[in-house]
């Protein structure tokens, strides 16, 4: 049984569009603009970025040089605050500064260099910043199949408890880095353990390793459970699955398979890849050729076209949240919809967001959809 709810505001859709030209260019930069909240970027960084690119429409190259600017910039400011000894100022530069270079590059061809150059620093700044939360935030590899799987494992405080853990599973473009701001930083306010991954067809597996997507995510999602339940400061029995944007696919699919996964959620929710987001969202469509390792359109839509969850949603017997936004230009909520209409569970909350929130990820309702999403993994995991 599927309880749906619907968020509602009295006002119209109400946006912050620094880029009112061009639709792409303003809903990545929202993407940006929701995490200030959490220091994943500055408002007035934004702005000024905003400024000094003006009117143009989709030019991709003073998108890179005017961001990849600030970026530098910020960056610069938190290298002199460390050696000024403010680690707290340090700290909260160099994690701006990594979101700010994952922006430059998200309009480049797969193939342009700086998207290396640019990942390479960003990540690299981090991992500086990291080392500065007091070991509140823990570099980890993932063996797998003959190379790792590199991320971070990020803790409430460092007493050693045994906590509910949820591994957050980002979509086609995301690091695993930018999901400690696209409500990483929740969980542990909530006492829960979270863990970011670059899985297979993400960030530096992808990049370095050509580990690209695969429809059985639930592979190297039992590598890393496998991993997790071994640690001291993980209750192996509060295990939790959870998936942004393509990552809508990737948790359901792989809880339907490993039985650790005592609740998944998908923030954005999908049945067919290649119809609710490939062919549904055209300017993504490289990127996920990319991701899956094809060499063009056709080797795409073969590959792509496995990446469904026919058959894999009535396998869930467990708590499943899905939340999807009806202006949703990135995935068709109509995949949403029968993804829920298919689940057998007796616990499915479907929330859809059809004024506030009601973009791709919810950009422009982050924090009460951070909020929910977490608050629920509260309830499921008996935090």
């Amino acid at each position: 049984m599927s309880n749906v709810s619907t968020p509602t505001n009295a006002d119209a859709l109400t946006v912050i569009e620094l880029f009112p030209q061009d639709e792409d260019w303003s809903l990545q930069t929202m993407r940006l603009l929701a995490q200030v909240a959490v220091g994943g970027a500055d408002l007035f960084e934004c702005a000024r970025t905003a400024a000094r690119i003006g009117k143009t429409t989709h030019d991709n190259e003073i998108w890179q040089r005017e961001w990849n600017r600030t970026a530098e910039e910020v960056a610069a400011l938190g290298r002199a605050a460390l050696e000024a000894g403010d680690t707290v100022t340090a700290r909260r530069a160099l994690f701006r500064s990594c979101s700010y270079y994952r922006h430059s590059e998200f309009f480049l061809s797969s193939d342009d260099p700086r998207r290396d150059e640019a990942y390479r620093a960003g990540t690299s700044n981090f991992a500086q910043a990291a080392e500065l939360t007091d070991g509140l935030i823990e570099r980890i590899s993932v063996p797998f199949e003959g190379t790792t799987m590199d991320g971070y494992f990020i803790r409430p405080d460092n007493s050693g408890k045994a906590r509910a853990t949820v591994l957050f599973l980002g979509g086609a473009d995301s690091w695993a880095e930018e999901l400690y701001f696209l409500g990483g930083t929740e969980f542990p306010a909530r006492d829960m353990n979270v863990v970011v991954i670059d899985t297979p067809g993400r960030g530096s597996s992808l990049r370095f390793k050509k580990l690209y997507s695969r429809p059985d995510y639930e592979v190297p999602v039992t590598a890393i459970f496998d991993v997790l339940e071994k640690r001291d400061d993980v209750d192996a029995d509060r295990l939790g699955l959870a998936g942004v944007s393509f990552g809508g696919y990737y948790a359901p699919r792989a809880a339907a398979f490993e039985p650790r996964v005592k609740a998944v959620a998908a923030w954005c929710g999908t049945w067919s890849i290649l119809t609710d987001f490939y062919e549904w969202y055209p300017p993504l469509q490289e990127q996920l050729q990319w991701l899956s390792g094809s060499k063009d359109d056709t080797e795409a839509r073969e590959k792509l076209a496995k990446f469904t969850l026919d058959g894999i949603a009535e396998k869930l017997q467990i708590p499943v949240y899905v939340m999807h936004g009806t202006d949703d230009i990135i995935m068709d909520i109509k995949g949403a919809h029968r993804f829920v209409e298919a689940l057998t569970s007796d616990d499915v909350t479907f929330d859809v967001y059809d004024a506030a929130g009601s973009l791709h990820c919810s950009y422009d309702y982050l924090s009460v959809a951070a909020a929910r999403l977490t608050d629920w993994f509260v309830h499921k995991l008996d935090v």
